[in-house]
């Protein structure tokens, strides 16, 4: 099931929510890095303004950003005025991406496909955010992080107390036979294998989220 398309301002922008996938079209160019920084500032405002109120989920483990940007031939090959391909993309991530946004860091990015084309008849770009498995996308509405150490954070699911006090239990008893193994003299790459699937993320990069130590439960 899909939510509808939200159009604001320069945007459209549709979650699915089932599928862990989010569509973003725009018949404006997307911005350069590099560019003015009251104009880049004013592009990832109205673009994070729009993902915010069309989407009510964020992507939990990696994803795969896909874009195109329509373009004619002729003002891409014969000015140097146009963006660069690999300029454009970082200030679209930072604009989706927060406690408002549908990623919670973009070192979440695992994949990206990035293409122009000259158009038929559309201009500007489509972009697609996907989650590489489908469960990793959930309500961003009091979402939560426990935190073990500064470099790693587990997100916390809005169940009962009792729940999540289990849960912090066994990230703890697990992190607990990781440094035990790691003491022991074996490799951090077979350590790992008993440590949470769920990916842990660093305090720094955790911003506006709410994130409780572990001790507090």
């Amino acid at each position: 099931m899909s939510s509808s398309v939200v159009t604001e301002g320069d945007f459209d922008v549709q979650e699915f929510r089932d599928h862990g996938r989010v569509d973003i079209r725009s018949a404006v160019d997307p911005i350069s890095l590099q560019a003015d920084p009251v104009r880049k500032a004013s592009f990832k405002e109205a673009l994070g303004s729009a993902v915010q109120k069309a989407t009510t989920g964020v992507f939990t483990h990696d994803v795969e950003a896909s874009l195109v940007w329509f373009i004619e031939e002729s003002r891409r090959y014969q000015t140097h005025l146009v963006a660069d391909l690999d300029n454009v993309l970082k200030p679209i991530l930072d604009a989706v991406t927060g406690a408002d946004g549908i990623m919670i860091d973009d070192n979440q990015i695992q994949s990206i496909r990035a293409s122009w084309m000259t158009p038929v008849s559309q201009t500007g770009f489509e972009l697609q955010f996907a989650a590489l498995t489908g469960d990793d996308y959930l309500s961003r509405e009091g979402l939560t992080f426990v935190e073990f150490s500064a470099d790693r954070c587990h997100i916390l699911p809005q169940v009962a107390r009792s729940v999540q006090v289990d849960l912090v239990r066994g990230y703890r008893a697990a992190l607990e036979a990781y440094q035990k193994l790691l003491d022991e003299g074996i490799s951090e790459s077979v350590a790992r294998s008993v440590l949470p699937l769920v990916r842990p993320f660093p305090r720094a990069r955790l911003g506006k989220f709410e994130v409780r130590h572990h001790t507090d439960f």
